[in-house]
């Protein structure tokens, strides 16, 4: 029986084809942030929530059977519900910021999303809302652990693992969906980091984006 013709080998296939496209795309989120005034926070940030969930929930797919890992797991998730608690006060702290100057400007520009786009704070809330997004969804992947059968017509004896900290219940939307739906809005991502971004640092000037790493100039653009 081929992997097409199993539901969770699907699931499985899907998160883990997830985890490879979103690491590549949070390194490249943290290596664009060594160019910005405060790199540390940013740096540390794209790294822990966006590729440390990824390498560990690869590393549970291949060694599921260690006893050590639901102790380790559960430390992750603790880790992680705080990690995303922080970027949600950091979000409102950036809106609370970025409001009053949008509501001030927004006559200026063509369009409420586009000038809220225009303001560092707004891109800032939207490298955060990612992070969000990315980190809720491999928690509960990796709380479940690799062998929970997702479904609730699967869910049964064989849905037990020892990395799992949580009883098999089933997730409501299908994995599978749910990587596909983030893969789309990283792919969304790229399109304006690729287009639109260049428009911006062009028309602000902002030297941290024209490759002046650590407040030193020469580098390359990112």
């Amino acid at each position: 029986m081929g992997i097409f013709n199993d539901i969770n080998a699907i699931d499985a296939f899907a998160i883990n084809v997830y985890c490879i496209v979103s690491a590549f795309f949070f390194s490249a989120c943290a290596y664009a942030q060594l160019n910005d005034p405060n790199p540390v926070q940013w740096f540390c940030a794209y790294v822990f929530g966006g590729i440390v969930p990824n390498l560990y929930w690869m590393t549970l797919t291949t060694n599921n059977k260690n006893s050590n890992n639901t102790c380790v797991t559960k430390r992750l998730v603790l880790a992680l519900h705080s990690f995303v608690a922080i970027m949600g006060t950091a979000i409102v702290y950036k809106m609370i910021t970025v409001v009053p100057k949008l509501l001030a400007d927004v006559e200026k520009h063509h369009g409420l999303l586009w000038a809220f786009m225009e303001y560092e704070e707004g891109r800032d809330t939207c490298g955060l809302l990612l992070l969000i997004f990315h980190t809720a969804y491999l928690n509960s992947v990796i709380r479940r652990g690799p062998s929970i059968r997702w479904r609730s017509g699967n869910a049964g004896s064989n849905g037990s693992s020892s990395s799992s900290i949580d009883p098999p219940v089933p997730m409501i939307v299908s994995p599978a969906i749910l990587s596909l739906g983030l893969l789309f809005i990283l792919g969304v991502s790229v399109y304006v980091w690729v287009v639109h971004h260049p428009e911006l640092v062009a028309k602000y000037g902002l030297k941290h984006c024209q490759g002046e790493m650590f407040g030193l100039g020469g580098g390359d653009d990112l």
